[in-house]
């Protein structure tokens, strides 16, 4: 562990510290690297706060730690231990980068959000670990594929309704899960869902887990110009953040062509 001089004056460590402890979890050791191991009954969670520490520096927001604190706590050894009866509970989802924690399976899409896989059983979204396939015995390709399958029936069960502003379509997903709807989005079947009202490629902005609007290419520069108070507004007030970026979705994936600042 390292000396306490060395953390005396770091703010996000020791809430981060508190709220671990307050959780029942324990820091086992901090190496060299900066990595804490976080220990969670049967578990070791390797987790690093760069990310939390420039977050929090530039806009003095404690939920970086807290949001952080959540996820680890709602990491549960419940995940069933046999794949039969958790795949169907499997999804992608796009979760904020602003922690990096190197047990859990996460692609890089923006300079704010990971690409990761979760499982919804027990009420929780516990991230999907490497050590979880080990257990399944099965490969990240097996988990994507099973991911995009959910992903398409959920779509397929779900709508996409729309406001009209000006003679121009607004649209907002509506599923009876509505914290997944960034599952929705990453759906491959999403591309032939937006064509009757919208147009693929297509834009997207997914503030908060619940919420998310989309909009048509042609349209870009009226709704960029009109949505981004309800997008931030949307942003602070909840817990489950995702991000402020204007997102485009393509057939080469997503890319950020926008941001609206919190601030």
């Amino acid at each position: 562990m390292r000396q306490k001089k060395d953390i005396k004056e770091d703010l996000v460590f020791d809430q981060f510290k508190v709220q671990i402890e307050n959780k029942g979890m324990t820091i086992e050791s901090i190496d060299t690297a900066e990595l804490i191991l976080i220990k969670k009954g049967d578990l070791t969670l390797e987790v690093s706060l760069d990310n939390v520490r420039k977050n929090y520096a530039r806009d003095k927001d404690k939920t970086h730690i807290s949001d952080l604190v959540g996820i680890l706590a709602d990491y549960s050894i419940e995940i069933p231990e046999d794949w039969n009866l958790a795949k169907n509970d499997i999804y992608i989802s796009l979760h904020p980068n602003d922690f990096d924690c190197k047990e859990f399976i996460n692609f890089k899409i923006t300079n704010e959000i990971d690409k990761v896989y979760i499982h919804t059983g027990n009420d929780k979204f516990s991230l999907i670990s490497k050590n979880d396939l080990s257990k399944w015995n099965i490969t990240e390709l097996d988990l994507e594929n099973q991911a995009k399958k959910n992903a398409d029936k959920l779509l397929s069960e779900s709508v996409i309704e729309f406001d009209i502003l000006e003679n121009r379509k607004l649209g907002m997903l509506e599923s009876k899960y509505p914290n997944l709807k960034s599952a929705l989005l990453l759906a491959p079947s999403m591309a032939e869902k937006v064509k009757t009202d919208f147009s693929f490629p297509f834009f997207a902005v997914i503030p908060v887990r619940d919420f998310c609007y989309i909009f048509s290419e042609n349209d870009f520069q009226f709704f960029a110009s009109k949505i981004g108070k309800v997008v931030v507004d949307e942003y602070k007030k909840s817990g489950y953040q995702v991000t402020t970026e204007i997102l485009k979705f393509t057939e080469k994936g997503i890319e950020a062509v926008g941001k609206y600042p919190v601030e």
